[in-house]
């Protein structure tokens, strides 16, 4: 059993070292296949697409077929033979009937227009959860390589304190320093320590996040990783389009705008279906069918003679007589009545709506009100975009000016470090001025590192709104 337990765990470590890092466009198509919202939005789709069919197929005429099989008990009037029965009688019914619609206020085609527009608003639907999708994973991916790069920041500060620390403590051995720049040193160094274990803290939780926005299973979230483009040089540039074009470009492409419009068109064609319950309807109907009954006889053979029956006497006393003949009787079998019954019939049907207490009225009322609020909803929509489009472009170009000014910090800090560094060799500031400057250039990095992933992240969010595939 230990050994078996062994070889699987070894399979499984094998398998999670072959796991390949994701890119971020391998995150996109990972995240596309798995996504439930996006699963359920292409079934929605798929669902329109059969209303849609099943619209243009409501034109056609309808085919019935129906057959019975009963027995009547007690005093009935055969429907074949116009007789009474007062035994149980077997009957049968076949008939095909066939109905179609010639005019209905053109109701029915108001409803395959109406029935294309849920369709084309459903593809919509599916590229505006992929869009959602996108923007989740690209956030949680762009995290992931920030705190990367301020993981190795940290990890480069944490080094260069620990160098300091030894050649203190050696001075402080040799007698030049006294021991409190050392137990400065120490406290910084923790600190610094700190700072580099809650950003990976921050790291491991971001791709977490990111594992389950590609919706991994629980085995695959722990395990997998990411390739990190090269992006250490990345440079942000200053940002040129204007909020008008941007907003030109989402408008013309943005999905959920889209399926918003094509939401308004679709509940005018539902009122237009409204309209049409005012209009009279006509309709054409044809049927054919045949039935038996166990009541349908017939005579067969020759006749059977019997005495002359008296019905009367003539005028001189003579008794008048007529034939009495009488012959053998049996059911028409089953193949012959339905031969025999068989009946065909044509019928046109007008329909006036006059009164129907009215449900016409109050269903062009609420189509009237749903027309309006599908709208509002396509002006919500719109102003959402335009203060998403707003803020991202507001969001990129002030990340751009504080890159600019945190890189200039992060030159000088550096100036200073090395200038700090160097006196405190020679004893002219103490440790606690030379943590200060540290400290400083650290948080002027951070600045930087979080100036240039808000750049990127407003900058991809703009191409996510315009339709633009997302690349790094």
């Amino acid at each position: 059993m230990r050994l078996l337990l062994s070889s699987l765990l070894l399979v499984v470590a094998a398998g999670l070292r072959a796991q390949q890092p994701y890119t971020l466009e391998q995150c996109l198509r990972t995240a596309e296949q798995r996504n439930l919202a996006v699963a359920n939005a292409m079934l929605d789709a798929e669902l329109a697409e059969s209303n849609r069919t099943q619209s243009y197929w409501d034109l056609a005429p309808d085919l019935n077929g129906v057959a019975t099989h009963g027995y009547n008990y007690g005093q009935t009037v055969d429907r074949f033979t116009n007789t009474f029965a007062n035994d149980r009688v077997r009957t049968n019914n076949f008939f095909l009937q066939s109905t179609v619609v010639l005019f209905e206020g053109l109701r029915r085609q108001h409803r395959i227009r109406q029935a294309g527009l849920d369709s084309d608003a459903a593809d919509q639907a599916v590229q505006a959860a992929l869009n959602d999708m996108r923007l989740e994973v690209v956030q949680a991916f762009l995290d992931v390589l920030g705190l990367r790069e301020r993981i190795e920041a940290s990890e480069a500060q944490v080094s260069a304190t620990r160098e300091q620390l030894e050649r203190t403590a050696a001075l402080v051995e040799a007698g030049r320093l006294a021991r409190a720049e050392l137990l400065t040193l120490e406290a910084q160094l923790a600190q610094e320590e700190f700072n580099l274990t809650d950003a990976q803290n921050q790291h491991d939780q971001r791709k977490l996040a990111l594992g389950r926005a590609m919706q991994l299973d629980v085995p695959e979230v722990y395990t997998f990783d990411i390739a990190a483009p090269a992006l250490s040089a990345f440079t942000p540039a200053e940002p040129s389009q204007s909020a008008e074009t941007v907003l030109a470009n989402v408008l013309a492409t943005n999905p959920a705008y889209k399926q918003a419009e094509i939401n308004v068109a679709s509940s005018e064609q539902a009122l237009s279906m409204a309209r049409a319950g005012l209009m009279p309807s006509l309709s054409f109907s044809a049927s054919a069918g045949s039935g038996y009954s166990g009541l349908t006889q017939r005579a067969v053979g020759e006749p059977i003679l019997g005495p002359p029956i008296p019905i009367g006497a003539t005028a001189s006393g003579e008794t008048v007589l007529i034939p009495n003949e009488s012959f053998a009787r049996e059911v028409v079998p089953f193949g012959d009545q339905l031969e025999q019954n068989f009946n065909q019939s044509v019928g046109l049907t007008l329909s006036l709506p006059i009164f129907n207490n009215m449900r016409n009225r109050t269903a062009i009322d609420q189509g009237r009100i749903r027309v309006e609020q599908t709208h509002n909803r396509m002006l919500a929509v719109r102003n959402d975009l335009q203060r998403n489009v707003l803020d991202a472009l507001v969001m990129q170009r002030a990340a751009y000016r504080q890159y600019e000014a945190a890189t200039r910090a992060v030159g000088a800090g550096t100036l200073a470090l090395d200038y700090a560094e160097e006196r405190f060799a020679q004893g002219a500031i103490t440790s606690i001025e030379l943590s200060a400057a540290k400290a400083q250039l650290a948080r002027n990095e951070a600045d930087q590192i979080n100036a240039k992933y808000r750049y990127l992240m407003a900058s991809k969010y703009l191409d996510i709104l315009q339709g633009i595939p997302v690349t790094l």
